[in-house]
């Protein structure tokens, strides 16, 4: 989850910078504030320091962003899904040290979970929940079974047969054969959708309830790469401005004489309207050349098809 880690290290460090030049405005030269002068850029930092107090406070308890690197989760996430999670469903731990609070729900059997890596806590991981606390988690021939009973998975996916991964990693392969276990109370196991490619429960073990971020909630945007992003961008300018022009020609059209007694500067603004959708309709067709009509339009079709789906 590289970039939307690296964005919220950014914007801790943007936080901290501008919580510094508060601080300084206060209390280290108030004259500087005080001074009508510099009312407008006084105004505007306090803007952007409570602006962002607010978004880090409702990321720290409420949602935060992910996005996901690995197909460990495929199909259910694919790689280039953005996320939202929900850091509130299953209540807090202190730095990932203390007992649950606030913890209204429990993580139940089947939900997608995003949690700090038990070994590298500077990572952070998303599998399914497979098992609860009591819970017996047992893999005969790739079959999930849990307390004894056959699980049916419409979400797994294999990248092999059982007996191609016996013989490709030996009788002793977890993918194939595991357990049984029983889970551990405070204890959860957790596994990737993408059953043959998954480095989950079965290989660093029960996942304690301490490490738990959040429940998976929905995709908001899957990454279609920049320079088809760049062309939908272009793209969206151009129909947002098309809007604006017709919107503003209805307006002047409806106006009194006064108001619409000066065509010439209407005329300038419609101009703008028109270089600026020439401009970026040029724009994307340049790009879409380069890149290539087919991979755009397979890029929107998974856009669209992805874009505000709810995880399940």
């Amino acid at each position: 989850m590289n970039l939307i880690e690296n964005l919220n290290s950014i914007l801790w460090v943007l936080f901290g910078v501008l919580s510094l030049v508060e601080a300084l405005l206060r209390w280290g030269i108030p004259a500087y504030r005080k001074n009508p002068a510099n009312a407008g850029m006084v105004e505007t930092i306090d803007s952007f320091w409570i602006a962002m107090a607010v978004a880090l406070s409702l990321k720290a308890v409420w949602v935060q962003p992910f996005t996901i690197p690995s197909g460990s989760m495929e199909d259910t996430l694919q790689v280039g899904d953005y996320i939202l999670v929900k850091k509130y469903e299953y209540g807090y731990s202190f730095l990932n040290h203390t007992p649950r609070f606030l913890d209204f729900h429990k993580p139940q059997r089947r939900d997608v979970v995003v949690f700090v890596f038990p070994q590298d806590p500077s990572k952070d991981f998303i599998k399914r929940c497979i098992g609860t606390p009591g819970d017996v988690i047992e893999l005969r021939k790739a079959d999930l079974y849990v307390n004894g009973q056959l699980q049916v998975e419409p979400y797994v996916k294999h990248m092999g047969t059982p007996d191609l991964i016996l013989k490709e990693e030996g009788p002793d392969s977890v993918k194939v054969n595991f357990g049984p276990v029983t889970i551990q109370p405070g204890h959860y196991f957790m596994m990737g959708d993408n059953r043959d490619n998954s480095y989950d429960s079965r290989y660093w073990g029960q996942l304690d309830e301490q490490m738990i971020k959040g429940k998976a909630w929905f995709i908001y945007y899957h990454g279609v790469g920049i320079p088809d992003f760049l062309a939908l961008l272009a793209l969206v300018v151009a129909a947002v401005s098309t809007l604006m022009m017709l919107f503003d020609l209805v307006v002047k059209r409806s106006s009194s004489p006064a108001e619409a007694a000066d065509s010439k500067a209407r005329m300038d603004i419609l101009k703008n309207y028109l270089f600026t959708i020439v401009l970026c309709c040029v724009l994307a067709g340049i790009i879409v050349g380069v890149t290539g009509l087919e991979t755009f339009k397979d890029n929107c079709q998974a856009l669209k098809a992805r874009m505000f789906m709810t995880i399940k």
